[in-house]
């Protein structure tokens, strides 16, 4: 019997030790860095590749090593667009098992849609609201310290960028001038509740107008420019506000293209590319007649394998396939998230994307008025731009959508949460 005491101290000891050691790891300030971590993470995501993994890593450790565990499988488990991340994983999964693709295309095509895992961490973090709007003015600073240099290197010619056109300076023109478009939106959209900043605000979004229309090839940055302040001003003022909104835009776009050089040059180059491309002319030399062509092709695909698509990463292997013994541009990426997908995940794949798109503008409907038309705007923006880019299996777009998913959608409240608060009023 003594020794069967000692055994059961022994085994106590141990154990106490061992819960001590936890409750170590646990400690508060994991979340301090977690939350510092994400907060830096707003602000590099439009400037480093590098430095944007690092902090993902960061925001994990302190996830995994940090406190409160019953709220973060609160989280993982009840959040309501969770399930639809989780589809969408499991899908990509399920994919590799009969992918026309090679294994490395197939690992990129998984870890693109792994990151989508990234979303329910960061919500975490976010969960404080005073985090969420710190990042996303941590993001609204990182794009002013990118046009402060763009404006150098166009104007004073730093040796910044060099290897991007123009204005571009951390990443390519197309990046850049969406996550311009979209600093300036959300600066717009804090003049309505910062009316003691307002002015500044407003020369601020004004000097980004400017680099967006006069310094920036970037396309995306000017429809995404424009959409936002329409839908801004619906927001506002509702019709009457999109009619004169409508105006100023019609007149500053006349206006632009008879200003700005870089302007109109990207515009007669659309319309030059639609010639080219109904005249025959080699679809590498014309942006948009390969993506007509890509999409041509894309439809194709979907048909021979609508229900689940060719698999992860097939959608280079599927379509050189399909274009077999002709001389024509070959490629992996049809320059079209919804395509994308639906080549290689077929119809269940797009629906499921679709659905994770619903299920976020619903959401929105229970958010303060204060970032709901913000969050909104961003959502409309990301789908649209999807239909030109593939923005999910892009690193820094991939991550801008984790990101402002993630900020935009941490302050709903879990289902778990309502039915306790239901429960301590009916006590």
């Amino acid at each position: 019997m003594a020794r069967i005491k000692k055994t059961y101290e022994r085994l106590s000891n141990i154990n106490m030790a061992t819960n001590k050691s936890f409750l170590e790891l646990s400690d508060p300030k994991w979340d301090k860095l977690g939350q510092a971590s994400a907060i830096a993470l707003a602000f590099v995501v439009p400037i480093s590749t590098a430095i944007t993994t690092i902090l993902v890593v960061l925001c994990f450790l302190a996830w995994l090593l940090g406190p409160n565990h019953a709220q973060k499988k609160d989280i993982l488990s009840s959040h309501p667009i969770v399930m639809w991340i989780y589809a969408l994983i499991l899908l990509a999964l399920c994919g590799m098992f009969y992918s026309a693709g090679d294994e490395e295309t197939m690992r990129r095509s998984l870890i693109d849609s792994l990151r989508l895992g990234v979303i329910p961490i960061l919500m975490y973090f976010y969960q404080d609201k005073k985090i969420g709007r710190l990042a996303l003015w941590a993001f609204a600073c990182a794009m002013i310290f990118t046009m402060v240099l763009a404006f150098g290197k166009v104007y004073a010619g730093l040796p910044i960028g060099t290897k991007y056109p123009m204005g571009a300076v951390f990443k390519s023109h197309i990046k850049t001038s969406y996550f311009m478009a979209i600093a300036a939106f959300f600066l717009a959209f804090q003049c309505k509740y910062l009316p003691k900043y307002r002015w500044s605000l407003l020369i601020i979004v004004g000097f980004m107008i400017y680099y967006l229309l006069f310094m920036s090839v970037g396309r995306i940055g000017y429809i995404t420019i424009v959409f936002s302040f329409l839908f801004l001003a619906w927001q506002w003022y509702r019709l009457k506000g999109i009619l004169l909104a409508t105006c100023v835009a019609c007149a500053m776009l006349v206006g632009t293209y008879f200003t700005s050089p870089v302007f109109s040059q990207r515009v007669n180059l659309l319309v030059q590319d639609m010639d080219f491309y109904h005249q025959g002319g080699r679809l590498i030399e014309s942006s948009l007649g390969s993506r007509l062509a890509f999409a041509k092709t894309s439809t194709a695909l979907i048909m021979q394998e609508p229900l689940l698509g060719w698999g992860t990463g097939s959608y280079g292997a599927a379509y050189a396939q399909y274009h077999q013994g002709e001389a024509t541009l070959l490629t992996d990426n049809p320059h079209n998230e919804y395509l994308r997908i639906a080549v290689e995940s077929g119809i269940v794949g797009l629906l499921l994307l679709l659905g994770l798109f619903y299920r976020q503008w619903q959401l929105t409907s229970q958010m303060p008025l204060d970032i709901r038309g913000f969050c909104q705007g961003v959502l409309l923006t990301f789908m649209l731009g999807c239909m030109l880019n593939s923005w999910l299996k892009d690193f820094a777009e991939g991550y801008f959508f984790c990101l402002m998913t993630a900020i935009c959608f941490a302050i709903i409240p879990l289902p778990s949460r309502k039915l306790t608060a239901k429960a301590v009023l009916l006590h």
